[in-house]
């Protein structure tokens, strides 16, 4: 918990006209380290087969609005595939398959069956996103914690 003491009428006021500008900043600071974190652990937790998922994890912050917003995630099309996983039902494209079973399996002629058996059983989920954030949770807290102090102390107020 943050706990913030101000003194004095004058130190007070000019405190508050420039303190909306530091905390935005503080903000956006404790934004893009917390998105770093969680991509880091990302790409940590990211099965690996070729590793383009695990590059493809990038982080971006953005202020839309009055909102700070940071994303955590990749634009491969299998990604959600591969986070949430796939009910049964769905056949996927063999083409993609193929340079698995090539590489994993040594014959690349065995995808449509891979492909087969994916569309009888779905995909099993394998998540590295959610467990992303939730080992992070707390580090997360303690960053914005952080920066709001540094923020409030860079202007003469007392945490």
């Amino acid at each position: 918990m943050i706990r913030i003491t101000l003194k004095g009428a004058d130190e007070t006021a000019k405190l508050l006209k420039r303190f909306p500008e530091r905390l935005r900043a503080a903000l956006l600071r404790a934004m893009r380290e917390s998105a770093i974190l969680v991509q880091s652990l990302a790409k940590t937790n990211a099965p690996v087969f070729r590793g383009l998922l695990r590059v493809s994890i990038l982080q971006t912050v953005a202020e839309e609005g009055e909102k700070l917003i940071g994303h955590v995630g990749s634009a491969l099309t299998y990604a959600p595939v591969v986070e949430f996983g796939r009910e049964s039902g769905w056949f996927p494209p063999v083409s993609e398959l193929k340079v698995w079973a090539r590489r994993k399996l040594g014959d690349e002629r065995l995808a449509f069956v891979i492909g087969r058996a994916i569309k009888r059983r779905g995909f099993k989920a394998q998540p590295y996103l959610t467990p992303a954030l939730e080992a992070g949770r707390s580090r997360i807290q303690t960053i914005f914690e952080n920066r709001l102090r540094e923020a409030i102390q860079n202007q003469g107020g007392n945490t």
